[in-house]
Order: C-alpha cells, then sequence, then structure tokens
C-alpha cells in the first residue's frame, strides 16, 4: 500500500509552514507530557532504554569516523543515558545529554554511573535555546529513535541543531511514519548543512503500513557554512 503522498505532504507542511501557525495545535503539548511523566515500569518507562540495540555499533562507527575521543557530543533524548554509556566505554568523556524525562535521567546516572556526566532534564523547546545562550558547542549532536520525529513542527529544532552543532548531526529516525514527518535535507540545508550520508530502507514510494517501526534511516549531515 503507499503511503507516499500523505506523508509527504506532511513533510512539506512541517517543513514550508510558518512555525507560528503551528501553536494552535491541540497535539503540541501532548507528546512532551506523555514522556515527562514516564516512569519505571510505565510503557515508555527508562526499561526500556537501557538494553543493547543492533544500532550502537553503527553510532559509535559514525562518531568514530568523524571526531576524536575529546571531541563533545550531544544525545537528544537521552533518556537514561545508555547510549551516552556506550560512548563513555568507546572513550569519550566529553558527553552530554538532554532529555524531558526527570526519572529517566536520574534512573540512568546512577545505573551507569553517569554522574559525572552532563545531562539536562527538559523539554527540547526549552534546554536547545538555553544551551545556545550559554555559549554551548557540540562537535557532533546525535539522536535515536524518536527523539526528533516526536518534536512538533511548533519548535524549528533543525534550527538549534545547525547553531549548537560545530561539525555534524547524527539522526537514526523513522522518517515517514510521524505525522511530524519533516524535509530533513531541505531544513538541514537551510541552516548551512548538507547530507554527507544517507542510508534509507525505503524510499518513502511504498511502506508496509503494518511494519513501520522497523522502518530506520541513517541520516549524517555535515556543516559546511
Amino acid at each position: 500500500m503507499s503511503i507516499s503522498i500523505p506523508y509527504r505532504l506532511k513533510a512539506l507542511i512541517n517543513s514550508l509552514t510558518p512555525r507560528v501557525f503551528f501553536f494552535f495545535s491541540f497535539r503540541r503539548m501532548s507528546q512532551r507530557n506523555h514522556w515527562a511523566k514516564q516512569k519505571f515500569g510505565d510503557v515508555h518507562g527508562c526499561q526500556n532504554y537501557m538494553h543493547h540495540r543492533p544500532q550502537i555499533p553503527y553510532l559509535i562507527d559514525e562518531i568514530n569516523s568523524r571526531v576524536k575521543h575529546e571531541h563533545a557530543v550531544l544525545d537528544l533524548g537521552c533518556n537514561c543515558g545508555y547510549y551516552l554509556f556506550e560512548l563513555k566505554k568507546a572513550g569519550y568523556k566529553n558527553l552530554t545529554g538532554v532529555d524531558i524525562s526527570s526519572h529517566a535521567i536520574k534512573f540512568g546516572k546512577k545505573y551507569f554511573d553517569l554522574q559525572n556526566t552532563n545531562m539536562h532534564i527538559g523539554a527540547f523547546e526549552n534546554v536547545l535555546p538555553e544551551l545556545l545562550e550559554q555559549g554551548r558547542k557540540f562537535d557532533v549532536i546525535f539522536s535515536m529513535g524518536a527523539s526528533i520525529e516526536l518534536v512538533h513542527p511548533s519548535f524549528d529544532i533543525i534550527k538549534y541543531l545547525a547553531r549548537l552543532s560545530d561539525k555534524y548531526v547524527i539522526l537514526f529516525i523513522w522518517e515517514w511514519g510521524r505525522p511530524t514527518a519533516r524535509l530533513y535535507e531541505y531544513e538541514f540545508q537551510k541552516y548551512g548543512f548538507l547530507m554527507v550520508k544517507c542510508i534509507r530502507p525505503f524510499d518513502g514510494s511504498e511502506i508496509d503500513t503494518l511494519n513501520l517501526k522497523k522502518i530506520q534511516s541513517l541520516l549524517v549531515f555535515k556543516k559546511v557554512t
């Protein structure tokens, strides 16, 4: 079954419509409130995000191939910090995470021994502008899973990623299976980043609607201006 047209239309609307028009959506706060309330044992509690995932070796290889261990890395939607823990084991020390769940971050700091790792609690809409005001910069910003594509289009998250990253943005995402689909290549290019790597298991034309959660893309963007 082809669902190319509706999802591409959503991507066009989400990327090209002025952000102010999205503020009137009743869905704007729903995702944030849901994830902020998740505790250990809940359907999206941190117990689901503290184990090995097959993408981790690919993530570490991508980061290793582009920056050095002393470079600054930011994990968007870090949850309990498992990916930060894996990067720490791989030799990275300048690590930062952002997640809206205080329960997940408090649990992860203790469980994964991340007490000395910067982990900010709050929505991207609040934390990323704060990091920018503080003058923070990162050599690599990455996001695994649904963190980016669940961000409501009222917030121009691509703009903040572009301003906070000095070198790369790495995304493992489901591009077309969300109502918040975006034209990622267009949006990043608008802010001076070019796509330098793209592994898509599909092109958006023919998608099995029963297996959307199993379909994921790797997108790597590099700062060029």
